[in-house]
């Protein structure tokens, strides 16, 4: 997730369950490039010359507070960088049901050489008596990844060879400085950089605009302003020191982290409240579930129009783009009755539909407990349809409805638990169908559903989908096995995918959504 340029791995650190901002990869400017001597919390360290650099950052989400960031930085004599993090979250979660206060601790450590290049990085994250461990590793031309996590105790190594635009976040950082510096303008670079968590390199953006003095306890710490543009369009600005330790940071008018003297106090009775729900204008059928087709308009206030579109064409909805204005027509994937249903076992030679049969970090669908349920609910049946239908019932009937046990649980952990949200009936899907042999991803994005008048109403959502021939959409909290025609989709969230997060952190507390015709499935 470079302090900043909000790397993919440290911006998942901090932007939890929304967008994850960067300050792992921390970086320098070299000497006689600095903006002057920052008088805040800047000591020489008595390890041999090394010096240490603290910062606390608090984190507030729309305006409510959600956590803070401490972050290090040493330097030492040698010429290496090791920059420490630990990120702190508790927040509550309103909309859909009941409350729920979800809290979380991730430290990280990395590691820069003196050449500026990236040497390593370990990450921890705990949440609910969970603990989950990375490492990332840069061995010559390839990156090696560790994990270890629920159902994963031992180590899961993978190696990701690097890309031509790869760069380091540190020697990218050294070059704007010294482009700026020599020409008085802002420097541009585009390049890759790897994220451990989603397993992919991600390309940004990052423009050193300038310097600027920052003001903080009646001091003024000179400062340089970043702007990075994300892959997935999140736009971020930042303020650092000298050392680019992090001063502000801010993504999509809706995350903000801003420099304090200490952690602030995360009082469990003024926690900040995220609402998963959304406005909603006019109404739909009441029996939302028979939607085969829904008009829609929704209105993303202030997001930029030279961005990447939020929605596109596909199999949830055909799609307008007027600015920031979306005009929609949302489909439904339910199979027709004279849809030509698969015999497992599915004969699936693209690679890319075979990467969604292989079982990975949340979705362990090699688990014994795992596999030995798929098998039971299958039994002797090979229609494929049926058997999705199987799976979508028997996760639908066996887990309660409630907030889980942690923000995003694992398709081992809900088996065990029996008890969760949308995230977590979506990943116990999606490697019960693995397990059977069918293959199935996790996406998110936006669902509409009405109440007995026929209001509407949204929120985000998590859900899966299932390859029978083509995705068709399977939502397990309301016992779907192809969705009825009220879907907005972001995107695919599995390892080797972008993601959803910079989507969601664009439309946060900006979205409306206005509700025309609709039309409903027969009953045949």
């Amino acid at each position: 997730m470079s302090a900043p340029r909000f790397a993919p791995a440290a911006r998942a650190r901090l932007l939890a369950p929304l967008l994850l901002l960067t300050l792992g990869a921390c970086s320098s400017v070299p000497n006689g490039h600095e903006p002057g001597d920052d008088p805040a919390q800047s000591s020489a360290s008595q390890d041999e010359g090394a010096t240490h650099i603290e910062r606390v950052l608090a984190i507030s989400i729309a305006g409510q507070p959600v956590g803070y960031v401490e972050t290090t930085l040493d330097k030492h004599p040698d010429g290496t960088w090791t920059n420490a993090e630990r990120v702190t979250f508790s927040m509550i979660r309103q909309g859909g049901g009941d409350d729920a206060q979800f809290s979380s601790t991730t430290e990280s450590t990395s590691v820069y050489d003196p050449a500026h290049e990236f040497v390593s990085e370990t990450e921890i994250e705990r949440e609910a008596g969970i603990t989950i461990t990375r490492s990332l590793t840069l061995e010559g031309r390839e990156f090696v990844s560790s994990y270890t996590g629920p159902s994963r105790d031992t180590p899961e190594i993978k190696r990701f060879p690097l890309p031509e635009d790869y760069r380091s976040s540190l020697a990218v950082d050294f070059e704007l400085v010294e482009e700026f510096e020599r020409t008085g303008q802002p420097a541009t670079r585009r390049f890759a950089s790897f994220d451990a968590e989603r397993e992919r390199f991600e390309r940004s953006e990052l423009t050193l605009l300038g310097r600027e003095d920052f003001e903080h306890g009646g001091q003024i710490i000179p400062a340089w302003r970043f702007r990075a543009v994300e892959e997935d369009g999140t736009v971020i600005e930042s303020l650092t020191d000298a050392d680019f330790m992090p001063l502000m940071l801010e993504a999509g008018g809706t995350f903000l982290a801003s420099l304090v003297d200490a952690p602030p106090v995360l009082d469990p009775s003024a926690l900040g409240k995220i609402d998963s729900e959304l406005p909603v204008l006019g109404k739909t059928a009441p029996n939302w579930w028979m939607l085969a087709s829904q008009e829609v308009t929704v209105t993303v206030e202030g997001d930029d129009p030279e961005l990447p579109p939020l929605w596109e064409d596909g199999h949830y909805h055909a799609v307008e783009r007027d600015g920031s204005r979306y005009t929609m027509t949302l489909l439904s994937t339910r199979p027709p009755a004279d849809f030509e249903h698969p015999q497992l076992p599915l004969s699936v030679d693209d690679p890319e539909l075979r990467k969604y049969l292989a079982p990975t970090a949340m979705a362990q669908s090699d688990d014994p407990a795992i596999v030995s349920v798929a098998r039971q609910l299958a039994g002797d049946e090979t229609d494929a349809l049926v058997v999705a239908d199987r799976i979508i019932a028997a996760v639908f009937s066996g887990i309660d409805k409630q907030a889980g046990m942690r923000g995003s649980a694992t398709a081992s952990e809900v088996l065990q638990n029996a008890a969760g949200d949308c995230t977590e009936h979506a990943v116990l899907v999606v490697a019960l169908m693995r397990a059977a042999g069918i293959p199935a991803r996790a996406v998110d994005g936006i669902v509409l559903a009405a109440d007995r008048s026929g209001q509407g109403v949204a929120g985000y959502h998590a859900w899966a989908e299932i390859w029978v021939g083509e995705w068709i959409g399977v939502d397990a909290t309301v016992g779907e096995t192809g969705t009825s025609a009220r879907y907005l989709l972001f995107g695919v969230d599995e390892p080797g995918t972008l993601g959803a997060g910079g989507k969601m952190m664009r439309t946060i507390g900006k979205t409306k959504i206005e509700l025309g015709a609709h039309q409903l499935l027969s009953d045949d």
